[in-house]
This record gives C-alpha cells, sequence and structure tokens, in this order.
C-alpha cells in the first residue's frame, strides 16, 4: 500500500465524495454545522483489516480521511 499522503482523489461535487480508484476507498462528506466534514463510506474489508494491522493504523485511517477533505475543500 502507499503511503496516503500519495492517493489521489477524484471530487464528484454533486454526490459530495471523494473516491480513491486505486485502492477502492470513498469517503462521503457530511455537513456539519457550517463545517464539512469526511467520513468513510466505503472501503474494501482487506484494506482495512491490513491498515488495522499497522500500530498507527488509526491515525493512517484518520489522515486518509483528513486528505481527503483537503482535496475536496480545494475544488
Amino acid at each position: 500500500m502507499k503511503d496516503v499522503d500519495e492517493w489521489k482523489w477524484k471530487v464528484d461535487k454533486d454526490e459530495m465524495t471523494c473516491s480513491n480508484e486505486e485502492y477502492n476507498v470513498m469517503i462521503k462528506m457530511q455537513k456539519d454545522g457550517e463545517i464539512i466534514r469526511g467520513k468513510i463510506h466505503d472501503m474494501p474489508i482487506e484494506l482495512f483489516g491490513e491498515i488495522s494491522e499497522l500500530k498507527n493504523g488509526e491515525k493512517i485511517i484518520e489522515k486518509m480521511v483528513a486528505n481527503a477533505e483537503k482535496v475536496y475543500y480545494r475544488i
């Protein structure tokens, strides 16, 4: 698995999603008051398992969502 900072995200403003086609991950953006936050909408169980086995797995998931949010905000 590539470093999540190198992942390419495809933004769909109409659906409010960011997706990474290489790893089949989709982050759904949701309004939380005035802020838009990302939440994992879809991720292969194999990838989730691989990340959770890492000692910093939770931080990798958080970083993945944060990176998708950054890309979404730029567009």
